[in-house]
């Protein structure tokens, strides 16, 4: 486990993240992740994801307010073409959402899979909350990463998300 903030180091002021690393759908990467988000309940998915084509790996904390999905999509995708695939998906969600305001996508490169990102808000039961869809190049499929928390945890979840994107390893 690693900790990615530590209340007590002196003149913090964000709580305590702890950090593990797990096995993403496919098993064929691994990531360090919050700790407390595990595999969501049935009746949770049920509940947040309503459809039949829901992601392969839904990731939540106790109460569903911060939540990670993996999905592998059928689509060859090369680690160059990754902000290009980010532009594509912001511009289909901006499509099927017209009323969302969406951020420009984000190239993070510092990792070994580039990641290209956006975020948008959502509404959920009178809470606002912060959306990312992220996309990935691993083994040249098309890997669709989202996260969801509240707005108030933007700047934490930032940081968490660069540090996802930083540790996406190989399980060998």
């Amino acid at each position: 486990m690693n900790i990615l903030y530590d209340s007590d180091t002196e003149g913090c002021i964000q709580e305590a993240v702890v950090l593990e690393r797990i096995v993403l759908a496919d098993g064929i990467l691994s990531a360090e992740i919050p700790a407390d988000l595990k595999e969501m309940p049935e009746s949770m998915k049920e509940m947040f994801y309503p459809y039949e084509d829901r992601p392969e790996m839904i990731l939540a904390d106790a109460d569903g307010k911060n939540q990670m999905t993996f999905q592998r999509m059928d689509k060859k995708l090369g680690m160059e073409e990754t902000r290009n695939a980010a532009e594509a998906v912001r511009e289909y969600i901006g499509r099927i959402n017209p009323r969302s305001e969406l951020s420009l996508v984000h190239l993070y490169v510092d990792g070994q899979y580039p990641a290209g990102w956006f975020t948008m808000e959502l509404e959920e039961s009178e809470e606002k909350q912060q959306h990312v869809k992220a996309v990935l190049s691993v083994y040249n499929k098309m890997w669709l990463v989202t996260a969801t928390y509240p707005v108030q945890d933007r700047m934490k979840w930032e940081v968490l998300l660069k540090h996802f994107f930083h540790t996406l390893r190989e399980v060998i």
